[in-house]
């Protein structure tokens, strides 16, 4: 009996160890503790709190490696488990659960567990956890279109970082998300130096994941300034490392299109339309829909029957930026068409969707 308590003391010592790594973007040391960790399946196997905190890291640590790999589907096999009263377990459950539906695009039901995690962190004292949530949901504000939360998230978290020498990837990441929400904010100087800064950050520390990251950002930057031969040599960049990057994939069909390459730009977009179906990622399905409808200039009736599908997801996920952008496209478009009642219609609807927005984003 004493042999099986310090042999589970043991394995939890390395899961503890484990997430530490994961926490600090450690990719390859991750992989080297999980290679160690796995030869003690039959002690996890036979305690449902081993079995669980295993199964909790295994979701987190691929979500590092690849989170644009999460499916429908990639959360099944922990609800699967006991679930334990362990307050620590349970706010790792709610954390993690949060960041799986947020990259499913299930923005509501996530921040629900963000919630539920964040009453369970209280009860944390290390305050890297503390930095690590505020990272996170900062990630989620951004991803769902509250970018003023957001920024106020990401300063928490990198205060934090910064006081750890061996934090530094973090302080990178956190200047990469402050870029992106600077896209968003439309402060596209201030972006490129943010991005420029993080991707220094992982240049030095030789993470070419991180780097990935860094490009796509500079990519996306590039494409909301119009300058599209920049955009598509970064995101080309990307792709070929990863080429089922869906997000990746979005951007350089809409700048193919905008440059003229109609036949690359539909492959690209059936390609990606084909991984989003994959994974059952209902926000990218409606965004490679419409966008390739745009861009190839479909009709207007066409169109609006997958723009109005679209208005359908996006209000119930609270993401009024897409639906302002959809419907001033289908506005513009049946103006264009002479349908001027209809045109009036979207155009109505868009800047109802940009008043809502305003107020979400936290600029009114």
């Amino acid at each position: 009996m004493n042999i099986q308590l310090q042999e589970n003391d043991k394995v939890t010592q390395k899961l503890n160890s484990w997430y530490h790594e994961i926490r600090k973007r450690n990719i390859e040391k991750s992989r080297e503790l999980k290679a160690e960790i796995d030869l003690y399946m039959q002690n996890i196997d036979k305690n449902p709190d081993l079995a669980l905190y295993y199964a909790l890291l295994e979701f987190r640590f691929e979500y590092l490696i690849g989170h644009l790999n999460i499916g429908k589907g990639s959360f099944d096999k922990i609800e699967g488990l006991e679930q334990s009263t362990d307050n620590l377990l349970s706010y790792y459950y709610h954390f993690f659960k949060a960041m799986y539906l947020a990259i499913t695009g299930d923005y509501k039901l996530a921040k629900k567990h963000y919630e539920e995690a964040e009453v369970k962190l209280q009860h944390i004292p290390d305050e890297l956890e503390h930095a690590e949530f505020y990272y996170k949901i900062a990630t989620f504000y951004c991803h769902n279109q509250q970018y003023v939360l957001a920024l106020q998230q990401v300063d928490k978290a990198k205060e934090i970082f910064s006081k750890h020498s061996d934090y530094e990837l973090n302080i990178g990441y956190c200047n990469n998300l402050y870029g992106l929400l600077c896209i968003h904010l439309k402060e596209y100087e201030l972006a490129e130096e943010r991005l420029v800064s993080a991707l220094d950050i992982f240049k030095k520390n030789e993470d070419k994941h991180a780097s990935l990251i860094g490009r796509h950002n500079l990519g996306f930057l590039y494409s909301n300034q119009n300058l599209s031969e920049l955009a598509i040599r970064h995101i080309s960049e990307v792709i070929a490392e990863s080429p089922n990057n869906y997000r990746a994939l979005l951007i350089l069909a809409c700048e193919l299109a905008k440059v003229g390459e109609k036949d690359k730009a539909l492959n690209v977009f059936e390609t990606g339309l084909e991984i989003s179906n994959d994974l059952k990622n209902i926000e990218y399905q409606h965004h490679f829909q419409i966008l390739k409808g745009i861009h190839l200039d479909i009709p207007g009736e066409e169109l609006e029957k997958l723009i109005v599908s679209g208005n359908d997801y996006y209000t119930k996920e609270n993401l009024y930026e897409y639906i302002q952008e959809y419907n001033e496209k289908l506005a513009i478009k049946y103006y264009d068409e002479d349908n001027h009642m209809k045109a009036s219609r979207y155009f109505y609807l868009g800047s109802k969707a940009n008043s809502v927005n305003k107020e979400r984003v936290g600029l009114k």
